[in-house]
């Protein structure tokens, strides 16, 4: 069985540096668990658009530390734009649907590690929240 534990959502910080939470949210990344975990998004407000046709993500690890930037990376590289090793990844990526950073997608990985590189004063910036799924009801 496979189901979703836990999701991280990316916005804007509402009330006074985000007092109030997130507002506006602009997306929700999932993270199911099966034999391996998987990070997907949803996107709210921002008409999102992954790099290629990129419909999920697989971390190295489970909970891999490193997961949320790379969800980030695939699934809003706009906000990654800045970044010198971004264009050769997506080209890279035309046609993939997954990456897979456990099993290794082809002829990305070392440029990816680049990319993270790159990428985490930017990702310092973005107001990301983390939010586990507990159920409320139970009979």
């Amino acid at each position: 069985m496979a189901g979703y534990s836990k999701a991280f959502v990316v916005g804007g910080e509402g009330g006074y540096m985000g007092s109030d939470g997130v507002n506006p949210i602009d997306m929700f990344i999932l993270v199911g668990d099966a034999d391996r975990q998987w990070l997907e998004p949803i996107y709210v407000r921002r008409k999102g658009k992954p790099l290629g046709r990129i419909k999920s993500i697989i971390p190295a690890m489970p909970d891999d530390p490193m997961m949320v930037l790379d969800a980030c990376l695939a699934f809003m590289p706009d906000y990654f734009s800045d970044c010198p090793s971004l264009p050769a990844i997506s080209e890279r990526l035309i046609g993939e649907k997954r990456i897979d950073l456990h099993l290794g997608t082809p002829n990305i990985t070392m440029d990816w590690i680049r990319l993270r590189e790159e990428a985490k004063n930017l990702f310092a910036k973005l107001p990301v929240w983390a939010c586990d799924f507990t159920r409320i009801n139970q009979e």
